[in-house]
């Protein structure tokens, strides 16, 4: 038989991270949501240069474990201390928090941009062929076709991406 105390002692110390968990997935997943459209309107874009930053991105924090990557940015940049004091960002990068905020934030973003482009590489083409024939501007196509029926498509990968934010707060 489980001993009460123990019990509440043990739920107590859970519940005790709780606003850490939320705080760096809030916070993760808001600043990945930029860095996500950022990189998928470099992929959908046309422009090379766009195109390959964004696909170098995506290759590099989908490929590597996030654990990885949490290392490499609290451990790995600290070897630059004077740089980082130099440019101020010191003050940042000291702090485990913030290490892993920009960590999961990053990798979140990388992968929140392939459900990006795949949303909207799925919206039909007749939908949008459509749109221009009833004279609708690329920015007035964009924001009442191609948005909404694109937010259709992420919203449930998007979901799952969200619960493995909460998930991977753990490693921090």
């Amino acid at each position: 038989m489980i001993d009460p105390d123990f019990l509440a002692s043990t739920v107590r110390s859970l519940l005790g991270g709780l606003p850490l968990t939320l705080s760096l997935t809030a916070g993760s997943v808001a600043l990945g949501g930029v860095l996500a459209a950022l990189a998928a309107w470099g992929r959908l874009s046309g422009l090379a240069p766009a195109g390959w930053l964004a696909r170098l991105y995506v290759f590099v924090f989908r490929g590597t474990p996030l654990l990885v990557q949490i290392f490499l940015i609290y451990y790995g940049l600290g070897q630059f201390r004077p740089t980082l004091q130099a440019w101020g960002l010191w003050t940042v990068f000291r702090e485990p928090y913030w290490c892993a905020l920009l960590a999961l934030a990053l990798n979140t973003g990388a992968y929140t941009a392939e459900i990006f482009r795949g949303a909207v590489l799925s919206v039909p083409h007749g939908a949008l062929v459509a749109g221009r024939a009833c004279g609708m501007s690329r920015s007035l196509l964009f924001r009442r076709v191609t948005l909404p029926l694109a937010t259709r498509q992420a919203l449930p990968a998007y979901g799952n991406e969200v619960i493995s934010v909460v998930k991977a707060t753990s490693l921090a």
